[in-house]
Parts: C-alpha cells; structure tokens; sequence
C-alpha cells in the first residue's frame, strides 16, 4: 500500500522554496495550482528539473474558473479546450494526475438540474479522454455546488470513467462528514485517486486549515484508507503563507495512519 503525501504549491508558495521544504521534510509530491498567474512564469522544463533532482512526483491542480457544465455549447468547448491544453502543460511538467472541477456557474432553475449535469458528465468524458490518451489520470473533485459534491460520485463513476478527487472540507461543507468521507474510500477507493485534506472548523466552510485545526475525523478516514489497503495521493492543501503548516498537518495524518496500521 502507498499512500504518497504532498502539499499544494500556489500564489502563497514560492516555488522554489517549495520544493525544497518538500524535500527536506519528506513529502512525495508537490501539487502545482495552474490556476494561479505566477505559474505562467514557470517553464516544464523547470519545474520537471526542479522536482526530478529532490526526488518529487508532481500533480497538477489544472485550472478551475472554468465552465465545464455551461449550457452554451461555446462556452463548454472553450472550458474543455483551455483543460486540454492545461492537461498538456501538466505532462510536460511530469505530472501524474491532473485535478479539476466539474461544475457550472449558471442556474439550474433557469436551465435545469439534469440538463446542466448531463453537460457535465459529457465535459468529463471529453477531458478524460484527453487526459488517457496523454498519460495522465484525470481527478475530478467535488465542490462546494449543488451540481457536484461528494455524495454525486457514484454518479460519477457510473457515467464516466473519469477518477475522483476527494476534497475533504468542501464534502464537510456539503454535509458528509469524516465518517461518510471514510464510507466514500471503502466503497468507491478504486476510483479515488487523489485526496485533498484541509480542516474546517465551521459546518458549512471549508477554511483550509491544516490537520488538527478543525472537526473533521481524519481518523475515520485514515481508517479506510489502511484498512482497504487504499493507494493513491494526498494533498495538504492549506492556506498559509507558513510553511510549516504542511509539516505540521503531515505529521499529524503519518499519526492517524500509524495508529490505523497498529
């Protein structure tokens, strides 16, 4: 079983700072946030030479402000086009799973719920495809939308073969707590590739704080994750300009899997 721990690198990271602290404390991978404008200042040949001489994999968060699910077919062919060309970014930068989001920014009482989901599912085919045919696994994550959150994976799966990403504060947001996350992972781990962990210490946000600094039961679902011999990555995705916040959070969830391994 492996279970590969990284951080996201983002606007609050400096790359190459990043990569070093990755190494230097025992991370896996970094995730690169391709949303983010500073990361167009960064060539492949860069960030795959920077990881490959600390020993690092790569994920790629592609970019997410886009609109997969519009009913505008135009809008969602250009949606599509700019993850494509993100997704061959990715490769070029050596990453092994590209994460995005799956969802639209319009009004399913205006163009209703099932018509909006079906442009998503179909956005998501297209993607993936893009992705296998590239060698990359394309990771859709749930959000924070009614169109799209954790408990729709089953869905998911069943119209796509896209994998999934986790996001563990966006599904406590959304209702599903540590417990149903950890029912997600012993069900459907086969088609969770990738899990980003961040803590939240309110119902209905997802603050991004690190492991410990919130009410999710990360016990629950390193539980799973052990006990289903689950193998995959995970993402401290934090928001803080302090470093350190990703050793601290990591070393918190090594505990949880160390106790589930007891």
């Amino acid at each position: 079983m492996a279970i590969r721990q990284g951080f996201m690198i983002d606007a609050s990271v400096p790359f190459d700072a990043g990569v070093d602290f990755a190494a230097e404390h025992g991370f896996d991978f970094v995730e690169l946030n391709m949303e983010h404008p500073f990361f167009r200042d960064l060539d492949a040949d860069r960030v795959r030479a920077a990881t490959s001489d600390r020993g690092l994999d790569v994920v790629a968060h592609l970019p997410y402000r886009l609109d997969v699910g519009s009913p505008h077919e135009h809008v969602r062919d250009g949606a599509c086009r700019q993850l494509e060309a993100a997704v061959d970014t990715a490769v070029a930068c050596g990453a092994e799973t590209g994460v995005f989001h799956a969802t639209t920014t319009v009004s399913a009482e205006g163009w209703g719920a099932d018509a909006l989901r079906a442009n998503i599912y179909e956005s998501v085919r297209r993607v993936a495809a893009h992705a296998r045919e590239a060698g990359v696994t394309a990771a859709v994550e749930n959000v924070k939308r009614p169109y799209f959150d954790a408990g729709d994976f089953p869905d998911l799966f069943a119209e796509t073969d896209a994998d999934a990403c986790l996001d563990t504060g966006h599904a406590h947001a959304m209702g599903h707590d540590g417990g149903d996350q950890a029912a997600l992972i012993r069900e459907h781990g086969d088609r969770i590739a990738h899990v980003h962990l961040n803590e939240t210490r309110q119902p209905d946000r997802d603050e991004h704080l690190p492991l410990g600094h919130g009410v999710v039961d990360f016990a629950s679902v390193a539980r799973a994750m052990v006990e289903t011999g689950w193998s995959g990555t995970c993402t401290h995705e934090i928001y803080s300009w302090h470093l350190d916040s990703r050793a601290s959070s990591k070393a918190i969830f090594d505990g949880l899997l160390a106790d589930a391994r007891a």
